[in-house]
């Protein structure tokens, strides 16, 4: 009982400090915040960051869009995907190395390395 109450603490901390971030990192809107929360996190699995900072990031995604009682269907969460794979993937006549820039771009943005750097294990 203690272990579980341990891990189920070790997860509310982040997510308390990554919901308070997003307050801070001037988007207008709940919709925004969600679709640069996706952004950062389809760019950084990408990138190939450490596993356990991608989960993270779903789940608290999660968290905030039922604090904030925003619900999507599985089709507006899939459309969302689609656009963000689109934007990175670019022109089908891009190249990998233009596709690995718009990648870093995206993960080295003000928002992305706000977020991600909150949720590096410690």
């Amino acid at each position: 009982m203690d272990t579980e109450r341990k891990m189920k603490g070790s997860k509310i901390l982040p997510a308390m400090l990554a919901v308070a971030l997003l307050a801070t990192q001037g988007c207008e809107r709940h919709e925004e915040r969600i679709f640069h929360m996706i952004r950062c996190t389809m760019a950084a699995s990408i990138e190939k960051q450490d596993d356990s900072v991608i989960e993270k990031s779903w789940e608290i995604t999660g968290l905030y869009m039922r604090e904030n009682g925003i619900k999507k269907s599985q089709a507006e969460l899939t459309a969302i995907a689609a656009n963000i794979r689109d934007e990175i993937m670019g022109p089908p006549d891009s190249s990998w190395d233009e596709r690995d820039s718009r990648v870093v771009k995206i993960v080295n943005s003000e928002f992305c390395t706000a977020y991600l750097n909150l949720l590096q294990p410690k």
